[in-house]
């Protein structure tokens, strides 16, 4: 039965990690990892952080942790800095010793830049899509006030000379 899962967990990686091109990418899918063997171990740790070492060993996966491998530094800082990975905070032993173990070989290259948490990103949106519809709106509004001013003028304008149509014609 651990065989079959680990099989099934390596072949399942593989498959996903070669469309992988960001070091957050292998980083939450590997977080995802952590949680499934926790899942199949249900509550033995010692036994789901072996699990996760033997499908991190796995033939299937040595190409991507030996690319991986290239960025142990980059990994600890970010397994240890995002609150994303905090699961993987617990297994970052076996995924550091794992990573040790293979030698450096970017088969797959890795872009080492990730993304901004989402709330932040959508703070900036957000910000965004206040500076853009605020002017939009205040010139809008503005050109409606100005022109109901002109069209109020033009009909005060318009009575003013019927009136004054009306006293002349009266008076003749």
């Amino acid at each position: 039965m651990r065989e079959l899962f680990i099989e099934e967990k390596a072949r399942e990686l593989a498959e996903e990690f070669k469309y992988y091109r960001s070091l957050d990418s292998y980083l939450v899918k590997l977080t995802s990892l952590a949680y499934d063997v926790e899942d199949f171990e249900f509550g033995n740790i010692e036994g789901a952080k072996a699990l996760f070492e033997a499908v991190l060993r796995h033939s299937k996966l040595s190409n991507y942790i030996s690319t991986l491998s290239c960025y142990k530094d980059s990994i600890e800082a970010k397994v240890m800095s995002d609150p994303r990975l905090k699961k993987l905070r617990e297994y970052r032993d076996v995924l550091m010793k794992a990573l040790s173990e293979s030698a450096c070989r970017e088969v797959v290259p890795i872009e080492s830049i990730s993304r901004e948490a989402t709330f932040r990103i959508e703070r900036v949106e957000e910000a965004k899509e206040v500076v853009k519809e605020r002017p939009t709106t205040y010139v809008a509004e503005a050109r409606r006030l100005r022109l109901s001013k002109v069209f109020i003028w033009a009909g005060v304008a318009v009575l003013i000379l019927v009136l004054i149509y009306a006293l002349v014609r009266f008076v003749h």
